[in-house]
Order: structure tokens, then sequence, then C-alpha cells
């Protein structure tokens, strides 16, 4: 009988210990720059929206005509600064738990001097939508006197120095005078042709048709009312009113009066949320109470 021989068994050769996986670390590593890049595109978006927001305000205020509508661009400062802060807090939570001290402190020192000046522009923005609010105004009386015309207006405080202007007649031209003040919401101005109108023109109604076909042009925002006469100190006007599409958030108003053959037009214009208003009629009706009639040195 045979013998069962029980199988030997041999001990398997080991297998070398595979070195650890580094991966966490790199994942890690990876979120982080990933994080830092996200931190840095929102600090430079958000500094571009801003700054380029305060740029676009002083663009629009400094190059509109004086007394006219500019535009602010509050949106985009505000969105720009929460997106630059946004970044910012991001970068530096990054570089403080990884103990990069330096350079938190080196930002942070650059963030909060931004900061200073971004908030001096801001505060300079908004500044200009209080409406001329920095304008130097008069606390006293001034008078236009134009004896060419034969032409008084007392202005009363509260406005600009009156700025004038003369342009001399010429082979194609009439002698033209200008006069304005402001106060950053309203505007009152003269514009004054000398001696522009026929011998035919005996009143100002005659020249009706004339100021129905400029109005027509000046008005392109809409006619409010058409020219119709209009009496003030004595003084028999046109007066019309409407709006410009320049300055969308304005009333504007034109004062037709004959002076000999002289023409002149007196404008004031306002925001357009005062139209109607009874302290706004009794502004204007000062401002034309002023105006007085004089002998012309012709």
């Amino acid at each position: 009988m045979k013998q069962t021989q029980e199988p030997v068994f041999e001990p398997m050769p080991e297998t070398p210990a595979e070195p650890e996986s580094t991966a966490p670390e790199s994942s890690a590593a990876e979120r982080q720059a990933a994080e830092l890049s996200d931190a840095k595109k929102n600090i430079l978006a958000g500094l571009l929206w801003c700054v380029g927001g305060l740029a676009f305000s002083f663009i629009s205020y400094y190059f509109t005509e004086a007394g006219g509508r500019y535009v602010v661009a509050t949106g985009a400062i505000l969105w720009g600064a929460v997106q630059a802060l946004k970044g910012l807090f991001v970068w530096l939570k990054i570089k403080y738990r990884a103990g990069e001290y330096a350079a938190f402190w080196r930002m942070l020192a650059a963030a909060v001097c931004s900061a200073l000046l971004i908030g001096y522009l801001s505060v300079l923005s908004t500044q200009l939508v209080s409406g001329g609010g920095e304008l130097p105004l008069l606390d006293t009386e001034q008078t236009y006197d134009c004896p060419d015309l034969g032409l008084r207006i007392r202005i009363p405080a509260g406005y600009t120095a009156l700025e004038e202007e003369t342009e001399p007649e010429t082979d194609s031209t009439y002698a033209r005078y200008t006069m304005y003040v402001l106060d950053g919401n309203w505007e009152f101005n003269i514009d004054a042709l000398q001696n522009a109108l026929g011998t035919d023109v005996e009143s100002v109604a005659d020249i009706s048709d004339y100021c129905q076909i400029r109005d027509s042009a000046y008005y392109d925002g809409g006619i409010i009312k058409a020219s119709r006469p209009f009496t003030s100190n004595g003084i028999d006007m046109l007066r019309s009113e409407g709006r410009r599409t320049e300055y969308p958030g304005f009333v504007f108003t034109n004062y037709d009066l004959k002076q000999g053959q002289s023409l002149i037009t007196v404008g004031i214009s306002y925001p357009a949320n005062e139209y109607g208003k009874t302290g706004t009629l009794q502004r204007i009706e000062e401002l034309l109470r002023g105006i007085e009639l004089t002998e012309t040195t012709e």
C-alpha cells in the first residue's frame, strides 16, 4: 500500500512594498493653485471694473456741457469693488494658511492703500450726482448790462458768476451776444442777435412762424407746449417748452422777445421732475422779472 505524500507548501516571495501615494498632497496643491488663480482673476477683474467705472464717470462729467446731463457708473464701481474684495479675501486666506506672512502683509498693505484711493475717487464721483454742489455759487445779485441791445438783467443770488461773450457782425452773420449762469441743476441764459429782424417785424407776434420752425428742430425730444404769447414784467414774449434728447432729464423753455430789430431769446432749463411745480413757476417768474429793456447806444 502506497503512503500518500502530503504536498509541501513553500512560502511565497515577499512583494516589495509600493511607495505611498502622493495623490492627496498633489490634489490639495492643485486646488490651492486653482483657488489662487481664481482669486487673482477676481481681483484684477474687479479693479478693472471699478477703476473703469470711475474713469467713465469723470470723463462723462468733464466732457459734458455745463449744466448738462452726465452719467455716473455706480453699478460698475460697486460691482467691481465687491468682486475685488472677494478675490482679495481668498488670496489673503490662502497665503496666511500657507505661512507666507510676508506676502500676506504686503498684499494687505497694498489693498488698504488702493481701497483708500478708490474710496476717495468714489466720494468725488458720488458728489457729481448731487448736481453741482461743488460749483462756486455767489451769494450776491449780479447784473448783465448790454447797451448795444438795450438790455439789462438782474440775476438773483445763488448762481455762478455770469459768463458772457460777444461775436461781432460779419458780412454773413449778425452780431451775437450770449450770457449764462447756472447752479448745477438750473441754467439761465441769453442768446441775442442784433438787428436780425426786418423792418416789417413790428411786434413779437410777427416772429411766431420763425419760433415754431426753430422749436421743431431745437426740441428734438418733443415739444411740451408750442410757442404762444406770454407777458412778464410788461414785456411781450413768445413762450415754448420742450425736451432735448441730449439731456433727457431736463425741461427746456424759450422766451423770445423783440427789442428794436434785435431778437432776444431767454432760455431757462431745469430738472424734469420740477416741471409744473409752484416753486418752479415762482423761480422762473423771478428770473423773468429781472429783465429790463433800456435805451440802446445806437
